[in-house]
């Protein structure tokens, strides 16, 4: 037992010392949307944007490394302050339950422009729906005020700060993550149920043979 701790807590170290190295292909640009649901899964990427605010942009990364790294790493991009960090899971026991900062680097000049261009071509808070005025002919009074208290919470979201708009994401996250949770203790507790089930019917099998 002890050997088998040693060995893992070896591996740890090649693992996260081996991190910065690692090669990354398959990059794509992540949305607000995207981006908060990365968020719920990975708390360490949550805590970060909560601390920081949302970045200028975000992308999805898959990753060349072997596990226990997850299939692909959160990278984001913050222009003003030149950095450039990632998030990735690793899998313990055939689960993504260590969430890591997986590698920062300050950004060149070279590569702010050249991200500066792409944050430029970003739609405007992606996602969101756009406030409407009411045309002529529109329904009565009443469905109008409903429809804005609908929209009413959105709006007011995308005129918050930076530092609101990121703790409201990873309330978000935090809660969506909370229901994830809950949804592998069901599914546990419904394993075990049936695997108590299963030894129930295997007794009594063997206790009919007996007979």
């Amino acid at each position: 037992m002890r050997r088998g701790v040693v060995a893992m807590a070896v591996a740890w170290a090649v693992v996260l010392g081996a991190a910065r190295v690692g090669l990354a292909r398959g990059e794509h640009e992540i949305n607000d949307d995207q981006l908060e649901v990365e968020m719920a899964r990975n708390r360490a990427l949550a805590a970060y944007v909560a601390r920081n605010g949302k970045p200028d942009l975000a992308e999805s990364r898959e990753l060349a490394d072997r596990p226990p790294w997850d299939d692909h790493e959160v990278t984001l991009y913050y222009l003003g302050i030149r950095k450039e960090i990632g998030f990735a899971r690793a899998w313990i026991l055939g689960q993504p339950t260590v969430h890591l900062e997986r590698y920062e680097r300050p950004l060149s000049d070279a590569d702010v422009a050249a991200l500066s261009k792409r944050a430029r071509q970003r739609p405007a808070d992606k996602g969101r729906p756009a406030s409407v005025d009411p045309a002529p002919g529109s329904p009565p009074a009443a469905a109008g005020a409903a429809e804005h208290a609908e929209g009413a919470a959105p709006r007011a979201e995308a005129a918050a700060g930076p530092a609101e708009r990121a703790e409201q994401a990873a309330q978000r996250a935090e809660a969506a993550a909370s229901r994830l949770e809950a949804a592998a203790a069901e599914a546990e507790h419904a394993a075990d149920r049936a695997e108590a089930a299963s030894d129930a019917m295997e007794t009594a099998v063997q206790t009919a043979r007996r007979k």
